[in-house]
């Protein structure tokens, strides 16, 4: 059995890359699907290819933060039932989010195990620890206040710009082919901070190189984004509130931008988060605070993803003690 452990380790992370895939697949693409600009069949196509790609390219600071500097290097090389415990800790938690239909934070919900891991084993990176929830705090805030300053201000501006482009129909041409770069971007970028979340453990352990897990992981989010990713990008593109074309382009520019700066520090932060309260930030322009927060998505999100740390944290720590 001990020798098993470490493939074991690699396939639940994989399983837990197809999750987090379907997951972030409504953050990546749901303001285009919402606006109009793509079907989801297209949102799915390009997530597949791009969200690949940026795990490959660019997801290795963030693979190393997670699987060896947030518990100390060599804990769960040592000890790879203990990666395989975080993993399926994480992976019933965010299998509950999808199932729910909310954008759950995968950051968190990975991070947390971990940190249950290092609170059972007393060797936790508490810096490092820190560090991560301060970008968590940091970065959906920063994408509210900018989302909102966009809608107030940039917003307007650009209707009157693409008001002299032409007709209406060019217009929307020029827009969808602007999302379509847009979402390649918030897709790679996603790829790039996401890989770590399921594939960080695997290598902590040993049972895979980094290059083996950005390949591994980048292909896995792919598949569940392109199995299981539809009706989440509804939750977002759809359930929050109606957004155009041109909102959708500043949703996912800023984003996209947040989350790759993230990764440039090796930080693992919430793409959901990010995009959902920019989104958030576009609703509370449009329809105020008191009608965004009475939208109940809005109000399950509020509520899941502060508890979703302390519980993966808490779950993991549990089946340590008792395994």
């Amino acid at each position: 059995m001990t020798a098993l452990l470490p493939s074991l380790v690699g396939v639940a992370s994989a399983g837990l890359a197809v999750n987090i895939g379907a997951n972030n697949s409504a953050a990546e693409m749901g303001p285009a699907v919402g606006a109009g600009a793509r079907s989801r069949r297209q949102a799915l196509a390009l997530i597949a290819i791009f969200c690949t790609t940026g795990a490959i390219l660019a997801g290795g600071r963030v693979l190393h933060s997670i699987g060896r500097g947030l518990i100390g290097d060599g804990t769960l090389r040592a000890n790879p039932m203990a990666a395989l415990i975080a993993i399926t800790a994480a992976q019933c938690l965010v299998l509950l989010a999808n199932a729910l239909k909310v954008p759950l934070s995968t950051a968190h919900v990975v991070v947390g195990a971990m940190i249950g891991l290092g609170a059972f084993y007393g060797t936790t990176n508490v810096h490092l620890a820190g560090t991560m929830v301060a970008w968590w705090v940091a970065t959906p805030v920063a994408a509210l206040l900018l989302a909102y300053a966009l809608a107030r201000f940039v917003y307007p501006r650009l209707i009157l710009a693409a008001g002299r482009l032409g007709s209406e129909q060019a217009v929307y041409r020029a827009l969808g082919w602007a999302l379509t770069l847009s979402g390649c971007w918030m897709a790679f970028s996603a790829g790039s901070n996401s890989l770590a979340k399921a594939m960080g453990p695997a290598v902590g352990a040993g049972a895979l190189s980094s290059q083996s897990a950005a390949i591994l992981g980048g292909l896995g989010m792919a598949l569940g984004a392109l199995l299981f990713g539809g009706g989440l990008i509804n939750t977002v593109g759809k359930e929050i509130t109606k957004i155009c074309p041109i909102c959708a382009l500043l949703v996912e520019l800023l984003s996209a931008s947040i989350v790759f700066t993230a990764s440039h520090f090796g930080m693992p932060v919430s793409l959901a988060e990010i995009v959902t309260s920019a989104v958030v930030g576009f609703s509370l322009a449009a329809n105020g605070l008191r009608r965004t927060s009475a939208n109940r998505r809005v109000r399950r999100m509020a509520v899941l993803w502060p508890l979703a740390p302390v519980a993966s944290a808490v779950v993991t720590f549990g089946l340590m003690s008792f395994r």
